[in-house]
């Protein structure tokens, strides 16, 4: 082999290495994008969860223990003493929608290493304005709910998502 031979071998083992080099970036930004779009789904899907839970529970600790109408917000718990009442320490003794104000939960998705966190914030709202917060008992509450991944760690700050979710309840009563 002479040295132009030799020099043009070198030059197209130069142009393979980019190509491939370009490929496996190409690849592994995709299998971060589906990684990414995963942790979504499965954020959603834990936070559903907990919303199903939380719509079916009282919308007060007054009203779960009532067959009678209220006839006024003033029995209601009061807007800062929103959360879990004496003994209401687990998930499994919940029995009205603000026990989860101001509570965190870690869950891993089944299948799955990842784990993720679960934050709820539950307030009073301006019936007539739902984005709106009530510093008095009103007969609709909001609950805000964060979900993130907390397992495997993010590598960097593209990685982070917060899937952010919301669910009204409001009081009714049939006689």
């Amino acid at each position: 082999m002479n040295t132009g031979q030799t020099l043009l071998t070198i030059g197209a083992f130069m142009f393979l290495t980019t190509i491939m080099l370009n490929f496996y970036r190409l690849v592994a930004d995709t299998g971060d994008t589906i990684a990414s779009g995963q942790d979504g789904i499965l954020a959603t899907t834990i936070a559903t969860s907990y919303m199903e839970l939380a719509n079916g529970m009282a919308f007060d600790d007054v009203t779960d223990t009532s067959n009678v109408g209220l006839t006024s917000t003033i029995f209601l718990t009061a807007a800062s003493s929103l959360g879990t009442e004496a003994g209401e320490d687990s998930l499994d003794s919940f029995n009205d929608f603000d026990d989860f104000n101001h509570r965190d939960f870690v869950k891993q998705a089944n299948g799955t290493n990842r784990s993720y966190k679960v934050h709820f914030d539950v307030y009073y709202v301006n019936p007539n304005n739902i984005n709106q917060k009530s510093s008095v008992q009103t007969y609709v509450k909001r609950m805000d709910i964060k979900t993130w991944r907390i397992f495997p760690v993010a590598t960097s700050a593209t990685e982070i998502d917060t899937v952010r979710n919301s669910l009204v309840m409001g009081y009714f009563h049939f006689n």
